[in-house]
């Protein structure tokens, strides 16, 4: 009989701690209705959810953009519902207007001060028509953008010239229309290095021998840039073909690599003023393609290399510039034709913007507006997923909307011949509102089947991080009773072992 060691009452004191600790994890788990509480309880699970609950956070938002971006095509399409309204009444005014039972003075005066409201309507609708602030039917979202693409200034390879990158470089500057940026390889004992100066951002890159510069480090300098920039310098970016690379030899001098002035982002067009013929690029930027037209070989648009096309047509048919822009249209021709009235197939392989008369080929850029800025973008980008990967991306672009655009601008039945000549305008203009329309439909069904994915793709990993996260209350009830009877029987017992040395008292008598 011992008394120095109470060895029954360490064992239930050990055990007694052992159940209190299990029964503060299941109330701890129990209270909070989570079976993870701490990555002791499990680190892998821990990591697991915490990416699934990144994930669902993600996905929300998503759901969120996708209907916003629904309100905003419903605000666009509802513009363009009446400006549809009043195309159809324009008709109806025209197509009144050529009748040969109205006079000029007075019926056809009429009919065309209607049509004068009616053209200023449809301007403030498309200067007007907005989304939190974002306007959507003048032109903004449509051709592209504003900015310039130019090859580098030092586009050559020299091995013994230290102020030299070894191979050209393409940069793409996109800014707002009058933004300037200069891009410099500088001595190898300076810095790298951005700097605003109003609206002109000056980059210097430092010119250690075979130091390379990636897209990732120009962004990071534009980010970073010192001076006062312009309150839209956020929409700045320089975009860079290839990483640009030092020559093998530092430089110890700056020489200029790249020098942009941004452009606005403006169509280009080929006119043909004696016969009345403009074409022009459905996209902005420099684009000298060439439109030909010819009576010979299948008859219909094709689509040429490097942007060019033909479009064959029957001698003796007319056309109007609706027939040929279906055409374009189908054939996938970024380009359109503008002309009143219906014009012979003869009549357009006659036509003609270059120098060589009676050759039917218009090229861009020639007798009309040279394009510039930038192609790509000019609409908004929707983020429509959890992810910054292309598929989760949705570029939404609207084309101006205003009289002029649509071509309608000019028209005017006050004459018979005006008002004769309006009705295949019109007839363009309702076509291309009903092609806007249609693309804005589209985009809207689409996000309301993206809303249904990612609701359901929501629901299961929620269900999937619920699995691995959340208690399963029954099952920790019954370890809590567990856990709780334990605890009161261990109690129990180290008081009883407590009891045993008085027994050695006995010895004592």
């Amino acid at each position: 009989m011992r008394i120095q060691h109470n060895i029954m009452a360490l064992n239930s004191h050990r055990q007694l701690g052992n159940n209190n600790s299990a029964v503060s994890k299941s109330l701890e788990k129990l209270s909070s209705g989570y079976r993870i509480n701490r990555a002791g309880d499990d680190a892998a699970g821990l990591a697991i959810s915490e990416k699934m609950r990144a994930q669902i956070k993600g996905l929300t938002a998503a759901t969120d953009n996708s209907q916003d971006a629904i309100s905003l095509v419903q605000t666009a399409e509802g513009g363009l519902q009446e400006v549809h309204s009043m195309l159809n009444r324009m008709q109806e005014l025209a197509t009144k207007s050529s009748n040969g039972t109205y006079t000029d003075d007075v019926d056809r005066k009429a009919l065309q001060d209607e049509v004068s409201a009616l053209k200023d309507e449809i301007n403030r609708i498309a200067d007007s028509t907005n989304f939190n602030g974002i306007n959507l039917l003048d032109g903004s979202m449509g051709v592209g953008t504003d900015g310039i693409t130019k090859a580098n200034e030092a586009n050559v390879t020299h091995a013994s010239d230290k102020n030299k990158i070894t191979a050209g470089v393409d940069f793409t500057f996109e800014a707002p229309a009058g933004y300037h940026v200069k891009v410099n390889l500088v001595s190898a004992t300076s810095d790298s290095s951005a700097d605003w100066e109003g609206t002109t951002l000056t980059i210097n890159l430092k010119g250690t021998a075979d130091k390379v510069y990636t897209q990732a480090d120009i962004d990071k300098l534009i980010k970073d840039a010192s001076g006062s920039a312009p309150s839209s310098a956020g929409t700045v970016g320089l975009k860079i073909s290839k990483n640009i690379t030092v020559s093998s030899t530092a430089a110890d001098a700056t020489t200029l690599i790249g020098d942009l002035t941004s452009q606005a982002a403006k169509n280009a067009t080929a006119v043909d003023a004696a016969n009345g013929i403009t074409v022009s690029s459905t996209r902005a930027g420099a684009n000298t393609s060439t439109l030909t037209f010819a009576t010979a070989g299948t008859l219909g648009a094709s689509a040429l290399a490097d942007g060019n096309a033909t479009v064959n047509l029957e001698a003796g048919k007319s056309y109007t510039a609706s027939d040929i822009n279906t055409m374009l249209s189908s054939a996938g021709v970024s380009m359109r034709v503008d002309f009143d009235g219906e014009k012979t197939g003869a009549v357009l392989a006659l036509a003609q913007s270059k120098d060589n008369p009676g050759d039917g080929v218009f090229t861009l850029g020639t007798g009309g507006t040279v394009g510039t800025g930038l192609a790509a973008g000019g609409g908004i980008e929707l983020q429509i997923g959890d992810t910054n990967d292309a598929w989760n991306q949705l570029e939404l672009s609207i084309n101006d909307m205003h009289v002029n655009s649509l071509g309608i601008g000019d028209i005017d039945i006050s004459k018979r011949d005006g008002a004769f000549a309006a009705i295949s305008k019109i007839k363009d203009a309702i076509n291309s509102v009903s092609t806007s329309r249609g693309k804005l439909g589209a985009i809207q069904n689409r996000l309301e089947h993206t809303i249904n994915n990612l609701g359901v793709t929501t629901e299961n990993i929620t269900a999937a991080e619920s699995r691995i996260r959340d208690v399963d209350m029954a099952k920790e009830m019954m370890e809590f009773t567990k856990n709780s009877v334990l605890m009161q029987s261990a109690q129990a017992m180290l008081a009883q072992a407590n009891q045993q040395p008085q027994s050695i008292l006995q010895l004592l008598q």
